[in-house]
């Protein structure tokens, strides 16, 4: 048994890997590097061209390599193994496309050593998680004419707030107080949306990611206007973002973890982000 989960094992890295070596990226002269689609301000684009963020990072990596860079906009998945798989060791079943590195990915010490039930393998084995380069928050936003500070998120039984469906906001808010806010919590599928509804005034906040609500609100802007929390009560709701790669070559890696080390110490990345209109919150982890 143990022999015929070996010889499985082997087949799918053999079948299924898709890496390429450093060596290998240049000698094609292109980096395939999947970001998310329609995700301002980390990849999205604007009359046909990639910008945001992750763009910006991503080009920089290119740039160190001397290549041009091919971006893979890909949705999301409903879970992390599944992004990971369909952009970096599999490829999407239906267009097979690859990439060879993937931005915004959790850099989460206990997700890293999660173990799959029927293998045993770790999760993440069939890739490399490193560069951890950003710090995010899920917060809250409020027109502060309306509600001027959040103590407790019981202010929600009396006014509304919009959230992406699925989201980690979305199931703590729905269930806090055993469904005192419920009636409250209005869901979208998207967040454009949700900032239409909340600037028209048919929402009175919104829940979602610190640096998605500081640049679609304009907020460096419009600080008098709206009033951010600094996490979302009783929630964990800060954690690291770092690249990921396959882990059948570790040059790229290694390589990816260098570069944005050394861009984050230099202020590079702290100024991408302000760009943008973003601050910008280090990582607080260093790549195990």
């Amino acid at each position: 048994m143990n022999f015929l989960k070996s010889s499985i094992f082997i087949f799918l890295l053999s079948t299924f890997v898709f890496a390429r070596s450093i060596d290998d990226i240049k000698n094609s002269g292109e980096i395939f590097i999947a970001v998310y689609e329609n995700f301002p301000p980390y990849s999205y684009v604007e009359d046909g061209v990639a910008k945001g963020i992750d763009i910006d990072l991503g080009t920089k990596v290119a740039k160190s390599l001397n290549v041009k860079p091919i971006w893979n906009f890909t949705g999301f998945d409903e879970t992390l193994s599944g992004d990971l798989r369909n952009n970096i060791w599999r490829g999407n079943i239906v267009h097979k496309n690859k990439a060879d590195l993937m931005f915004r990915i959790p850099y989460d010490y206990d997700y890293l050593r999660i173990t799959n039930k029927s293998t045993g393998e770790l999760e993440t084995e069939m890739v490399s998680i490193k560069g951890p380069y950003q710090s995010e928050k899920w917060i809250i936003a409020t027109n502060k004419k309306v509600i001027p500070e959040i103590n407790t998120l019981g202010v929600f039984a009396y006014h509304t707030i919009g959230v992406e469906v699925d989201t980690l906001p979305d199931l703590h808010l729905s269930g806090f107080g055993r469904g005192l806010i419920t009636k409250n919590v209005k869901h979208y599928t998207k967040m454009s949306e949700i900032i239409e509804d909340f600037k028209n005034g048919k929402l009175d906040a919104v829940a979602g990611l610190k640096s998605q609500l500081e640049f679609l609100l304009d907020y460096k802007n419009n600080k008098d206007k709206y009033y951010l929390t600094s996490d979302i009560p009783q929630m964990k709701s800060q954690w690291d973002l770092a690249t990921a790669t396959a882990s059948t070559y570790k040059d790229l890696s290694y390589h990816l973890d260098g570069l944005l080390d050394e861009a984050l110490k230099s202020g590079e990345i702290k100024k991408i982000f302000e760009s943008y209109g973003v601050e910008y919150i280090p990582p607080t982890s260093k790549s195990q």
